[in-house]
C-alpha cells in the first residue's frame, strides 16, 4: 500500500456498487475490502492498493478476527458500510435482522477502536414512504418510516449510525434505484426482458402506467460517496444525503424509450387496470408457489401502481456540491443499456442475474461460510477419528501414515469440498478423488479402509454442521450439499480401485497365458 494515501475500510465490497467504488478508489486510496464471498475479480489480490478480508459482519467474531489483519501502520480514516440484505419476496426474513441491524451495529463497535474520521452508512430511499400527496417530496428530514421489513432496518440503521456520532463523525447516504450501463438493478432488468421480447406480458403496463421512482447510475452515487469522503473534515458530525436524480422515470417513460430504441419505434402498451392487474398476480404467485417457480412479479407490489416517489435533494447538492452527471440520466443512459443488451446477450445475463441473487442468501453460501469458519477443528477431529487407536482394524495403514501428511490430505479434501459447496460445481472434488485413490492405490491401501475413511470425514462434516446455529433448519440443505458430494467421492473412489484391480487381473491373466503358451 502507498503510504500517502488516505486508507479506507468497506463492507459489502464485492456487491454491486461496493465492486464498482473499489475500481474508481483502488487508485487513489489504501482501501480494505471486507466481504462475505471470495472476490472473482483479481483486482482484490493483484492491486497493491487493495487488501481483502474475508468476513461475516452479522458474526463478531469473524469481523473482529478480519480487522486484527489491518496493518497498524495504516491508520483507517473512513469506513463506508455497503453491505446489507434485501429480498424482493418482501417477507420478514430473519437475514434482514441478522445483517442490517446486527451486522450494521458490529460494524459500528469495531470501528470506536479504529479510530476513524468519519463512517459512511448506505441506506435508501425505498426506506422512506410514498409521500401520499400528489407533488410531495422526499427530502433529507423525510422520516424512514415505510412499512416493510427492510425500510424497518434502514431505520434502525441510521438510528444507530446517529447514535455513534458521539465517537465519530458519521454520515447517512439514502441511495436511490442504483443502476450501471449492464443495469443490474432487478425490477429495471425484469421490466426490460420483458417488454423487450414476444412474452404475453410484453405490452401490459400495470394501472395507468405513472409508477416512477428516482434513478442514479453508479458512477454518480460513486462521486457522491468519495465526496463525502473529500468533503468530512467540512460536514457536520453527523447528516443524513440523498443520492438521486432530482426526476423520476415512470414506467410509461421507460417504456416508450426502450421499445423505441429496441425495436426502432415506441410500441403502444396495454394498460390494465390495477384491480384485474392485482388479481392476475395473485393468481400468478398462487401457481409460483405451488409449482415452486413464482415469479417477480409480487403482491405486495400492487400497492404501488401508479405511485411515485419523488425526491428533492437540494440540501444535498448544495452541501456536497454534487449533482449527477447529464449524460447518465436514465433517459439517456438507457440506449447503452440496451446495446449492451443486444450486443452482449452472456454478459448481460450474467451480470444481471448476478443482481438478483445477491440480495438473497443461498442455502449453499451459508453452507460455504460455516465451512470456512470450522475447517480447523472439523479437519484436526478428522485426524484424530483415523488415528484413534480404537478405530486401529478400521484404519490400519493411515496409521503408518505421518500425521502431518495425513492432516495435508485431509485439509485438501476438505478444501475440494468448500469449493465445490461454493460454486455448486462438484467436477473438482471428483477429479481429486481420483487421483487420492490412485494414490491411495499405490500406497497398498485396501479400497474398503479409504472408502470408510472418506464416509467417517463426511459424517464428521455433516454432524459438526447441524450443531451450528446459523444453519438451524436446514438439515435437507446439509445432506444434498455434503453427503452426496462424499456419496460421489466415494463411487468414483470405488470405481477407481476397481479399474486397477481389472487391470492388474488382466495382466496378471496375460502373463500366465503367455507362460503356459511358452
Amino acid at each position: 500500500m502507498e503510504k500517502q494515501h488516505q486508507t479506507l475500510l468497506i463492507t459489502g465490497a464485492t456487491g454491486f456498487i461496493g465492486s464498482y467504488f473499489v475500481d474508481r478508489a483502488k487508485d487513489t486510496f489504501n482501501i480494505y475490502a471486507i466481504s462475505r464471498r471470495r472476490p472473482k475479480n483479481n483486482e482484490f489480490f493483484t492491486n497493491p492498493n487493495i487488501q481483502w478480508l474475508q468476513a461475516d459482519i452479522a458474526d463478531a467474531k469473524s469481523l473482529e478476527q478480519a480487522l486484527l489483519k489491518i496493518d497498524p501502520q495504516y491508520t483507517v480514516e473512513y469506513v463506508i458500510h455497503l453491505a446489507g440484505f434485501y429480498d424482493f419476496n418482501y417477507d420478514n426474513n430473519p437475514e434482514y435482522e441478522r445483517t442490517n441491524v446486527s451486522g450494521t451495529k458490529n460494524v459500528l463497535e469495531q470501528c470506536k477502536a479504529l479510530n476513524i474520521k468519519r463512517f459512511i452508512f448506505a441506506s435508501s430511499v425505498a426506506a422512506c414512504n410514498f409521500p401520499r400527496k400528489d407533488g410531495r417530496r422526499i427530502t433529507e428530514t423525510t422520516p424512514a418510516d415505510a412499512p416493510f421489513a427492510y425500510a424497518e432496518t434502514k431505520k434502525k440503521g441510521e438510528q444507530m449510525t446517529r447514535e455513534y456520532a458521539q465517537f465519530y463523525k458519521t454520515t447517512v447516504v439514502r441511495f436511490a434505484a442504483a443502476f450501471s450501463d449492464w443495469c443490474e438493478y432487478g425490477p429495471l432488468y425484469v421490466f426490460l426482458t420483458t417488454w423487450l421480447t414476444r412474452n404475453w406480458k410484453a405490452r401490459i403496463l400495470g394501472g395507468k402506467g405513472n409508477s416512477a421512482i428516482p434513478y442514479l447510475h453508479v458512477n454518480c452515487l460513486v462521486n457522491l460517496l468519495l465526496e463525502v469522503v473529500d468533503k468530512s473534515d467540512a460536514l457536520p458530525d453527523f447528516d443524513t444525503y440523498i443520492a438521486s436524480s432530482s426526476t423520476s422515470a415512470s414506467h410509461q417513460e421507460l417504456y416508450n424509450l426502450s421499445t423505441h430504441f429496441f425495436f426502432g419505434e415506441s410500441r403502444n402498451p396495454f394498460h390494465m387496470p390495477k384491480w384485474i392487474a392485482t388479481l392476475g398476480v395473485l393468481s400468478m404467485d398462487l401457481l409460483g408457489r405451488v409449482t415452486g417457480k413464482r415469479p417477480f412479479e409480487r403482491p405486495w407490489m400492487m400497492q404501488y401502481v401508479d405511485k411515485q416517489m419523488l425526491v428533492d435533494n437540494s440540501y444535498t447538492r448544495e452541501v456536497l456540491n454534487w449533482q449527477p452527471t447529464r449524460r447518465y440520466v436514465i433517459q439517456r443512459r438507457l440506449l447503452f443499456l440496451i446495446e449492451h443488451m443486444k450486443s452482449y446477450p452472456y454478459e448481460w445475463q450474467k451480470r444481471n442475474h448476478l443482481a438478483l441473487k445477491q440480495s438473497r442468501v443461498s442455502p449453499n453460501f451459508l453452507i460455504y461460510e460455516a465451512l470456512d469458519r470450522l475447517g480447523a477443528g472439523i479437519i484436526e477431529k478428522c485426524v484424530e477419528h483415523l488415528l484413534n487407536p480404537d478405530n486401529f482394524e478400521s484404519f490400519t495403514t493411515y496409521h503408518s501414515t505421518n500425521r502431518s501428511i495425513l492432516k495435508k490430505d485431509t485439509a485438501t479434501l476438505y478444501q475440494f469440498l468448500s469449493v465445490a459447496v461454493r460454486a455448486k460445481d462438484r467436477m473438482g472434488i471428483i477429479q481429486y478423488a481420483r487421483e487420492i485413490a490412485r494414490i491411495r492405490a499405490e500406497q497398498n491401501f485396501k479400497p474398503q479402509e479409504v472408502i470408510d475413511a472418506i464416509s467417517s470425514i463426511g459424517k464428521i462434516i455433516n454432524e459438526e454442521l447441524i450443531k451450528e446455529e446459523s444453519l438451524k433448519g436446514m438439515q435437507q440443505e446439509i445432506y444434498d450439499e455434503i453427503n452426496l458430494t462424499f456419496q460421489l467421492v466415494r463411487d468414483e473412489i470405488e470405481g477407481v480401485f476397481e479399474s486397477i484391480l481389472r487391470t492388474k487381473t488382466s495382466r496378471a491373466h496375460f502373463v500366465l497365458k503367455r507362460k503356459s503358451t511358452t
